[in-house]
Formats: structure tokens, sequence, C-alpha cells
């Protein structure tokens, strides 16, 4: 074929009329081939469950379910898995005793992926589904079908109930044991929670013991004790000053009696009397216990008191006095006893004052951990209240679940035995082989007439040797060829019916010792028994 001047129509009919064997020879071969693949099919009867997703039948205000709901895929995604488990999958294979041939070549995995090819769930949408696959709706589902296609139409069905009873009773346990879980995490929780507010209140507890008088509480007490030591305190020092003043009058009312000329002035009491008298005397003016005057007065008196002890051991030195000078001596007494005892008042009232002050000063402290306790003791205790309270519900959800009024499953179509394969589709399988065996044909008539270097026409040998053609002889056929070309044209017929029905005859014994084995053998058409599984509602 020529085609350096362009195809033309007259091309295409010579094309036609020299390779339409050909083509006919690849479009039949191809088309009797997909007869034999659409014979040799096996029957495949797909089954089918629908289930029903109930919300939970008590109100939802009253009892908040503890299994959340999900979402279409989400929801889709586990019932498949659940659905879809090696161990369900293996246990019904073998209570419903399937794919026996087949576990005889093949592994328990291999056949449970098998199994699995022939498993689906899909959703059941609404009938608008125009305005509920808007993107911008919600699509609510809560009715799926589980497919299962299986070449026996009772096998199929019963395992598709079995997968669909099977699930839902692993669904009502599932959720049992989620409430179940539930509730025994927040017991767990609330136990924990009491052992450490058990803790922080041994801590608070302890905290307290050991700060007494300087809690938070006791800090107005405090002030209120610290201003009333400071008055006493004033009072009592007042008091020392007066009585110390009154002493020193009275010692000087002694010293100064009529009967004072007697004694002598070299005298160790004497003198021991008039030194307290110059000791009383700068106390009265003011000075301290460390002022260095008074320190020396003080270390000179001790001095003389020895002296006076020793000296009175060994002689007598009692001297007769005056009445005057024994009253003068009486009231120097009582003001010394008040002296002693104003001053043991002033350091009581010291020391408390001191310990009050202390105490004040270590309230904010002692407050500040204390308020770190009850914190912690508020956020657990909330907490615990808090996990009380789902306590309750947990129980109240946990009992709907095991009564199952909470969301649950329900079989509305149970799966029934087909009377008619749902695959393969024949029809289709055959007007595809014939397509394409016609695509095919077409294609090896053209590549054949490409690779045809012969002129069949004057134009493409004119165009060829690039000389004019001045005449073209047809072709003289005979009425021997006719002859010739009849008989050869009735063989080939012949032979093509032959084959043709040798093919189909094929394809029909293929297609009843695949799909109806029944007929051979003279049996019924399913020999197993197989069990199915209860239709009641779950």
């Amino acid at each position: 074929m020529n085609l350096d001047e362009g195809l033309q129509l007259g091309d295409l009919r010579g094309m036609f009329a020299r390779r339409w064997q050909v083509a006919a020879l690849v479009a039949g071969i191809v088309f009797l081939a997909s007869i034999v693949v659409a014979a040799v099919l096996p029957d495949q009867y797909e089954t089918y469950t629908t289930i029903l997703v109930e919300p939970q039948t008590i109100s939802a205000e009253l009892v908040e379910a503890q299994v959340a709901g999900t979402d279409l895929n989400e929801r889709l995604h586990l019932m498949t898995m659940q659905i879809l488990s090696r161990p369900r999958l293996s246990r019904i294979i073998d209570d419903l005793g399937l794919y026996e041939e087949e576990s005889e070549e093949m592994t328990r995995e291999e056949v449970i992926e098998m199994m699995r090819d022939q498993i689906s769930v899909e959703p059941v949408l609404p009938e608008l589904e125009e305005e509920l696959l808007s993107p911008r709706r919600d699509i609510q589902i809560n009715t799926f079908r589980l497919y299962f296609r299986h070449p026996k139409p009772r096998i199929a069905a019963a395992v598709t109930n079995r997968l669909s009873n099977d699930f839902i009773e692993e669904h009502i346990r599932d959720r049992v044991q989620m409430s179940t879980d539930t509730s025994e995490f927040i017991e767990a929780e609330l136990s924990r929670l009491a052992v450490q507010i058990q803790d922080v209140e041994a801590r608070i507890a302890q905290v307290k013991a050991e700060n007494p008088g300087k809690l938070p509480e006791d800090l107005l007490s405090n002030q209120r004790l610290y201003e009333r030591t400071v008055d006493s305190l004033r009072i009592a020092q007042r008091n020392l000053a007066e009585a110390q003043s009154d002493e020193a009058f009275f010692r000087q009312q002694a010293l100064i009696s009529p009967d004072l000329g007697r004694l002598d002035p070299a005298d160790p009491k004497r003198r021991l009397e008039l030194m307290e008298l110059q000791l009383n005397e700068m106390f009265s003016r003011g000075y301290t216990e460390k002022h260095p005057d008074i320190v020396a007065k003080r270390f000179e008196i001790e001095e003389l008191r020895e002296k006076i002890a020793r000296d009175e051991s060994a002689e007598d030195t009692s001297r007769p006095i005056s009445a005057q000078q024994q009253g003068a001596e009486a009231e120097r007494r009582r003001a010394s006893l008040r002296v002693e005892s104003a001053r043991e008042e002033i350091a009581r009232l010291e020391g408390l004052a001191d310990e009050v002050q202390q105490r004040l000063a270590e309230t904010p402290r002692v407050a500040e951990r204390l308020a770190a306790l009850d914190r912690d003791y508020e956020h657990l205790f909330a907490s615990f209240q808090e996990y009380s309270n789902k306590r309750l519900e947990a129980a109240v959800a946990a009992n709907a679940e095991r009564r199952q009024k909470g969301e649950k499953l329900r079989i509305l179509e149970s799966a029934v035995a087909p009377t008619e394969p749902s695959s393969p589709n024949r029809l289709l399988i055959m007007a595809l082989g014939m397509i394409f065996g016609m695509a095919l044909g077409g294609g090896m008539a053209v590549l054949l007439e490409t690779a045809d270097d012969s002129f069949h026409g004057a134009r493409s040998l004119q165009s060829a040797i690039k000389l004019p053609v001045l005449a073209q002889i047809p072709g003289i056929t005979l009425e021997s060829d006719r002859v010739a070309e009849r008989r050869r044209r009735a063989v080939t017929a012949m032979a093509s019916a032959a084959v043709v029905g040798v093919v189909l005859i094929g394809a029909a014994a293929g297609y009843v010792a695949v799909n109806r084995p029944h007929l051979l053998t003279g049996g019924p058409a399913e020999t197993a028994d197989v069990p199915t599984a209860p239709t009641e509602e779950q």
C-alpha cells in the first residue's frame, strides 16, 4: 500500500476487499474466546443484609451515651474493620465449612484475603441525592448494607446473615464492655483522688500542728495580743520607775533618820546602803543596766555584800535602830519587792512581745504554704466531685447499654438465597469481546496492508515508477475459477460453522461443568446442608 499520495476512499474499499477475511477471522476468534470466557466464568450470587443504626430510646437529656457517635467515614471504617477481622472470618470459615478445596492449596491467610474481597459494606443514601451531596450539608447515614458474593446462593445468604448477626452481637458486647471499662476507670480515678485528698489533708493538719499560733486565722488575735502586751509593758515600765523612785526615797529617809549619826560611816552596811541609794538615783535618771557606771556600781555592791556576809559570820554587827528608821526600812523593802516584781513582769512581757512578734513574722510563710495546699485540695476536691457525678452517669449509661436502651443495630432485611446470579454479566463480556475483536481485526488488516509493498492499481504504480501508465488489464475470471471459488467458500463456511459449533458446545459444556455440576451428576442443586443464621431482630 502506497501512502505517499494520501489515503483515498478507493484505497479503503480495496483494502477491505483484500483483507476482510483476515479481519473477520481475528474478530471471530476474539469473539469466540469471549464466549468461552463468559461461559466458563463461575456464577457469583450476591446477597445482602440491611442494618439500621437506631438511636438510643432514652432521652439524651436524662442519659448521655458513653459511646459517642461517629461520622459516616469513621463509622463505615469501623464497621468494615470489625466485619473483616481475621478471627471472625476464620471462625465462620470453620463453622460453615467454606473454601474446602481452596484451603488444600492456599494458606488460611490467603483464604481469608479471598473472602475479604467478596465482602463489602456500603451506606444506604436517601433518595434526594442531589441535595445530600451538597458540600455544605451534613449527611446523616443510619442505614448500611452488608454484601457477600459466593458461587452458591444458599452459602452466600448463610454467610451474610452470620456476618451481620455476629457483628451486631459483638457490637452490643463492645458497647457494654466500653461502658464497664469507663465505670472501672472512673472508680480507679476516684480512689486515686481520694488518696491524694487524704494526703493533702494530712499535710495541712501537719502544717497547722507544727505552727500553733502562726496560722492566718491567728493573725488578728496575735496583733491584738501584741498591742495589749506593748501597753502592759509600758505600764510595767512605769510601775518599775515608780517603785524604784519609792525605793530610793525610803532608802534616803532611812539614811537621814536621827539615829543615823550613831552609825559608823565606814560601816560596810552603811556603805552598801549608800551605794544602793546611788544606784537607784542612776536608774531614776534613766540609766540602763548596760551603762558602765551601773555595771561598776553593781560590781562594788556585790563585793560589799560578800564582805558583810563574811563579817556577820565572824561577829555580831547588829545595832539598835529607831522606830522612824524601821518604818522607812520597811517601806524601802516593800518598794524593793515592787521593783523586783516590776522587773519580772517587764521581762515576761518583753518575752511575750518577742514571741508574738515572731509569730506575726512567720504567719505569711505559713499562710503561703497553707494557700498552696488549699489550692491543691480545692482542685482535687473539684475533680473528685466531677468524677463522682461521672460515676453516676456512667453507671446509668452502663445499665442502659446492658438493657439495650442505647444506640443499637437492627437487621431490617435478612439475606435470602438469590435465584439469579449477580455476576458475571455474560452479555457485556461478549459485547466487549465483539467490539475488541472488530478493533483488533481492523488493526490487523491495516497492519498487513501497510506491510504489503505490491501494487494494486495504476495510480499507485505510476506514482512509484514516475512513468505514465498507458493501459490497465482487469482480472479475467473463467467459469472454472468461479466454481472453484464457490467450492472454497463453501468449505470455509462449513469449517467455520464446525469451529463455531465446537466452540459453542465446549462453552456450554464448560458452563454446565462450572455452574451446573448437578446436571452432570444428577444430584440436587446444592448437596451441602448449609446452616442459615437466625433472622430475628437483634
